[in-house]
Order: C-alpha cells, then structure tokens, then sequence
C-alpha cells in the first residue's frame, strides 16, 4: 500500500499537559500552548501509515506519527474527550523515542477526513490480509474443484414439487377421487381450490343435490297422455271398492299440495 488518504492545508499542533486521569485528554486544557501550524497529511507507507505534519510551504516534516495496525495496544492517534476536532498525536523521532502532541483543525469536517482517512487504510490493510490468506488456502489444497469438460451441476429446488403434489392431494380428497381422477388440473385461487367438473352442468348438479343418475325429478302433474304410445309414470290412487278409479279432475288435484 502506497498512497496518499488525505492532506489538509493547515492544522494546529500544541504542547499539552500530561494526562490528568484515565478518562482522556482535553482539548481546554491546551489554551496558550499552541506550538506550531503548518499542513498535515496522511500517507500509506506499507506496512504502516504515517500522518505527517508538514511545513505549508517547502514541505520540510515537523512531525511524524507511524501508525502500526499491527500493534492493537497502542493507541497512535487518540480523540480529546471534549471536541471532535482535537486529537492526541504519538510522534515519533526514528532513534526510538516517542512524545504526545495535540493536534486540531479548524473544521470539524477536516477532523471527520482525517477520521475516515485512517479508517479507510485499516480497513484496506484487513481486505489484503483475507486476499493473502485466501491464496494460501487454496495453494494449500490438492483438491481441483473446477468442472470438467462437459460437466454439469443439477440443482434439486426440494419441496417446490412437494407443495404442488400436496395441493393436489388435498384437491382430490375434497371431491372424494383417487387415482388418474386426482390429477385434474388444480388453479388455487386465495383459499379456494376450482377445477373444471368431470361432466359437464349435469355431472355437477348431481355432485351437489345428490341426485342419482336418472337426472332431477319432473314436477307432478295430471296423469294424461300427449300423444299415442306414451304414458305417464304417475298411478292414480286405487278406490275403497279395488276398481279402477276414474281420471282426477283438474279441481281434485288439491291432495298433491296437503
């Protein structure tokens, strides 16, 4: 990784105090101490990344500070607890020796840049890691999963056939059907299972009235013959003396309707 996240033209640096508890630094703790102002940059410097502060003009290095993501412990770059624009700095000087300094900018959107540029560099520094450790595995294993020629995969959607069977299993109990008679196309519509009758309107009035297969009843009327060679089904009722009875008048019919 080499490049540069960030640079903003012009920050403050400051002598501070040392630490007054565990909680953190504050930034009002450093009025008066201001020391140096020039711009600072972020640069990636493989392995590490570098925020250096710079002189405006000729570029000549006031401070260095690595940043290690290796080293989890160390705190390099640490937010005052009082503002979003401050920071606490630990420079270096190549010999091995270490300082805190503040450092603050003017806008609080420099102090958001300057957060994501550091952020965005670890994040890189993690994606190269999973990239390196990936290839070793796969270096690492014998085993070549890529397809042959003429190879092919057969993916097996479990359960789309099952729902389909089962709704027309549940279709063909409803009608009391077994067999090639439970495959009648089924269209489900909300909760309600239509199909088409086997029989045409006739098949479907005896499946609901119960009727047998001789077809609904006619209505009962006068036992007379509309033509030769006809006759009606209808038996008049037989007298008191067991002889034939004589047709029924029209206005005699009213035992029909008691």
């Amino acid at each position: 990784i080499n490049a540069e996240y960030m640079g903003i033209p012009k920050c403050h640096v400051f002598k501070i105090p040392p630490r007054q508890s565990a909680s953190g630094y504050k930034a009002e703790e450093w009025d008066g101490c201001n020391i140096w102002t020039g711009r600072c940059r972020v640069v990636a410097k493989e392995p590490i990344c570098e925020v250096r502060l710079e002189d405006s003009i000729t570029g000549e290095p006031f401070a260095v500070c690595p940043i290690d993501t290796n080293n989890t412990a160390q705190k390099f770059v640490e937010p005052v607890t009082d503002s979003s624009r401050y920071f606490v700095l630990r420079i270096e000087d190549g010999k091995g020796h270490h300082a805190f300094i503040g450092m603050g900018f003017e806008e609080r959107s420099q102090a958001f840049d300057f957060n994501v540029a550091i952020s965005d560099f670890k994040n890189e520094v993690k994606r190269q890691k999973a990239v390196a450790q990936g290839e070793q595995l796969i270096q690492a294993s014998d085993t070549d999963y890529s397809l042959k020629s003429g190879q092919t995969i057969k993916v097996d959607l479990k359960g789309k056939n099952k729902t389909e069977q089962k709704e027309k299993g549940e279709f063909a109990r409803a009608l009391g059907m077994s067999g090639a008679a439970a495959a009648v196309p089924v269209i489900k519509s909300g909760t309600t299972f239509v199909a088409p009758p086997s029989g045409g309107k006739k098949a479907l009035y005896r499946k609901q009235a119960g009727v047998g297969i001789g077809g609904p009843p006619s209505p009962v009327g006068p036992a007379t013959s509309s033509s030769a060679g006809s006759s009606s089904s209808f038996a008049p009722p037989p007298t008191s003396a067991g002889n034939p009875a004589a047709p029924k008048k029209p206005d005699d019919l009213d035992f029909l309707f008691s």
